[in-house]
């Protein structure tokens, strides 16, 4: 059983379809990259599978996070699931990440968070 599991995912931002038919499956143990070009869905994707696609996209299609569906789940369930069970490194370190802070100390502070 896939950990995370996307079928059909679709985005769009009125009449624009920007995600088309994604469908995407992560079992325990791998390790996947996602990659293209500039411009291809990348980061919606990835921001749609956390919940945190812009207000007025709407997505179409299932998310299944260890076999409970997300996709139009409410932001209090998100946010319990975020940290805790999935999370996502941001592609721009300088507005990730706190130059004053060690990386590991960043890293360590989602972890204190999400487990007490």
């Amino acid at each position: 059983m896939a950990i995370l599991d996307i079928h059909n995912l679709s985005l769009d931002f009125g009449a624009a379809r920007i995600l088309e038919g994604i469908d995407l499956a992560i079992n325990e143990g791998e390790i996947v990259a996602l990659v293209g070009e500039s411009g291809s869905g990348k980061s919606l994707t990835a921001l749609s599978v956390l919940g945190l696609q812009p207000d007025d996209a709407h997505l179409q299609g299932d998310i299944w996070l260890d076999g409970q569906s997300i996709l139009n789940a409410p932001d209090t369930v998100m946010q319990g699931l975020r940290g805790r069970k999935i999370g996502m490194v941001f592609q721009e370190p300088l507005s990730a990440l706190n130059p004053v802070m060690t990386i590991g100390d960043q890293v360590a502070e989602t972890v204190r968070i999400h487990t007490g």
